[in-house]
Parts: structure tokens; sequence; C-alpha cells
């Protein structure tokens, strides 16, 4: 699930087309005239978890298992510190409030990413960090004492990517780590080990807004809740998907409204100018797909989906769904354009390369934590590296 955006989705196409010297086909609203979007219920929220549609479109969409989530692991995803468990203990014990040190010696030339990664990745003999004040000591010793541990979902999640080949993408009920992508080593949310997926989850604002913050917009009141709106999902599962290498170019949103396909958006905001020599194909191709397989068979009759071709063209993958909601981006529609429209709307593209660089990547703000880049300081990748491998040296040693 995406988070609301600053600017309209529309205003962003239009300076983009503006810039490319290029027709816009945006039709505005009446003025003065409120938009009206479906009404965000807790059920059709939850239609859209993965858990709950997967089962009915399993054949058209990407290898994937849904493991539950145990409270205990829920909690440690909610803990302020940063532990990264093995598969046989503890091995990084981070904090946001511990000090720097930069006192360490290099202990060999080895590159400082491949040291981090052996670091986060090993079993170390963690103590917790020093203080000058013995209560904190003591408070961080039974943190440590106490640090999560988590054997029986480990070896589900090493089994399930054992399964799927050694390579897998997480994801919690409805988001998947996408911000969080900046701290893996390939900057993508490919994973091959338990320790690439719980720094994943740990590092990401959108897995916490799945935890804790999803029913938020909830315009009804959940019987369960008592009164008012869930706090968190009943149930939480991770999601483990089959990874392979996607295009970007060749991912696109689609938007329903009373169960009839309305318009379709790329979804990364780069200009390829392959796409308009298979335009109509492309159109053709999802048009088939939704009747086919999705169109009265997704229990709500308003909703996004999102789609991936395959770069031969042969074949559709079904990635996700999401409500119909402001808060879901309609890329380069206008959500006027998608509310009131009479007819299916052609298929949107960025016109030019110009207009791609008005355009703003999704994530932008989310995709470095303030800390991680007032610490890199202009540094590159390998110097921030290698400042980042000394504070976790040192706290792993001290």
């Amino acid at each position: 699930m995406t988070q609301p955006e600053d600017i309209s989705p529309t205003a962003r196409f239009v300076a983009a087309a503006e810039a490319a010297n290029a027709p816009t086909e945006v039709s505005n609203a009446i003025e003065g005239e409120v938009l009206k979007f479906p009404e965000l219920t807790h059920q059709r929220l939850e239609n859209c978890a993965f858990a709950s549609w997967y089962p009915l479109f399993q054949g058209v969409t990407i290898k994937s298992k849904a493991i539950p989530l145990p409270e205990e692991f829920v909690k440690y995803l909610n803990a302020d510190k940063l532990f990264i468990p093995g598969q046989s203990g503890v091995a990084v014990v981070l904090s946001d409030t511990e000090e720097w040190s930069d006192s360490d010696e290099d202990e060999d030339d080895e590159d400082p990413m491949e040291r981090l990664k052996k670091l986060g990745t090993s079993n170390s003999q963690n103590e917790g960090f020093s203080s000058d004040d013995d209560e904190d000591e003591e408070e961080d010793d039974d943190e440590v004492s106490s640090a999560p541990f988590f054997p029986e979902l480990e070896r589900e999640i090493q089994g399930t990517i054992d399964e799927f080949g050694g390579e897998v993408f997480p994801k919690l009920n409805w988001s998947s780590p996408r911000d969080a992508a900046w701290i893996s080593a390939t900057n993508t949310l490919k994973c091959h080990n338990v320790s690439d997926i719980f720094l994943l989850l740990k590092s990401s604002d959108f897995i916490v807004h799945d935890m804790g913050h999803a029913y938020e917009d909830c315009s009804d009141e959940h019987a369960g809740a008592g009164s008012g709106v869930r706090t968190r999902p009943e149930n939480l599962y991770l999601v483990l998907r089959k990874w392979f290498d996607l295009s970007p170019s060749m991912e696109f949103r689609c938007f329903v409204v009373n169960n009839e396909l309305v318009g379709i958006s790329q979804r990364d905001m780069t200009y390829y100018e392959f796409l308009k020599d298979i335009k109509e194909d492309v159109e053709d191709m999802i048009e088939d797909f939704f009747e086919d397989h999705i169109q009265n068979k997704f229990p709500d009759p308003d909703y996004t989906f999102d789609v991936y071709i395959t770069r031969n063209r042969e074949r559709i993958y079904l990635i996700d769904f999401n409500p119909l909601a402001q808060k879901t981006d309609s890329l380069l529609y206008g959500w006027e354009e998608i509310l009131t429209a009479k007819e299916p709307l052609s298929l949107r593209l960025l016109p030019s390369e110009e207009a791609g660089r008005h355009m703003r990547q999704p994530f932008e703000f989310n995709r470095y934590p303030s800390d991680v880049t007032d610490l890199s300081n202009g540094q590159t990748v390998a110097e921030f590296a290698e400042e980042f491998y000394k504070k976790v040296q040192a706290a792993a040693t001290n």
C-alpha cells in the first residue's frame, strides 16, 4: 500500500507533459466538486490483503507462501532496537541512541560491505553496549539476554527460500519493504537468507504501517475492535514470493470502477521509448487478462490491481491489489479522471524523456532515514559502509 503524496498525480503529469510539449490527455473535474471515493471499509481493505486474495488468483500470480507470524515476532518488529537473529542466535544489536565510535582500526583490507555482511549474518557473541550509567548497562545486558530467537519461524522461512530456488522477496499483509531497499547490497528486495529478510522488515516504514496504521483511513467501525477502527490486523503474515528479475518498464497499474476496467498506467516513472510501439498490444493483453481472470472474481467492484508483462509478452502476472482509495497512487492519472470516467481511458505512458525527469520516483522521501543521510555526509557507498561497519563492530565488542 502506498502513502499519500503532497502533489496530485494530475499536476505531476500535466507539468511533465507541458515540459515535453506533449498533449496532457487530462480532463479537469468540475470546479468546486468534491471527489467521492468508494467508502474504505475494514472489509474492503482486508480483501486486498495478500492472504485474502492469493487463494483466488494463485494460478495467475507469482508463486508465494504466506507464513503466519507469532506474536513474539510482531513485538520484535515493533521494538526500537535492531536485532538480527541468526539461525542459532543473535547476530547484531544496534541502537539509535548509542554514541558513535571510530576508535576501531581496520582489521584487514577486506571490502567494508563484505565485512558488514559477514557481521550481519554471523552468530557473534554480543553482550550489549557499554554505558557510563550502570543502570543503562544492566538494561542493555537484560535486552541481549532476552534477545529474540525464532528457530521454528526461521526454519520455515529458510525452507521456503530453498523451495523457491534460493531467492525470494518479502512483504507483510499489504506492503513490501520497498522503502528499505537502500539497505540491501543490491538495492533490491532479493533475499537469500533469514537475516536478509529480517533486516529489510526492521528497516521499513511501510512494514510499520501494515502493523499499526493500515486501518486509520477506514470509515466504518469494526465489531472486533470494540469501537472505532482496528489498531492492527488480527493476523499478520510474512509473505515470501519467488524472486525473478522484473523489468520495471513492463509493470502497469489498472483501475477498476464498478467492475469495469477504466484505466491503465505505467508504474515506473521513467520514459521508455519502446512502449509507445507496443501500446496497443499491451492494452489488449491487459484487457483480455482482466476479462478472463479478474473481472467479477475479486470481491469488490472498485479496486486497483498491478500486473507485470514478461519481456517476450507471452504471459501476464498478477502482482497485487489495492483499494480504490486516495491513499493509493493514481500514477499518471488524476483521481478525477478515474472516478468520473464514462468510458475506458487509454493506456497512459510518459510522453518523453523530458517528462520523465519531472516525475517523482516512488518512495523518494522514504528511501533513507535522516540519520543515515546525515551520517553519510556526502560519502561514497564504500566510505559510508566503512563508517557504518565501525559502529556495528564497536557495538558488538564493547
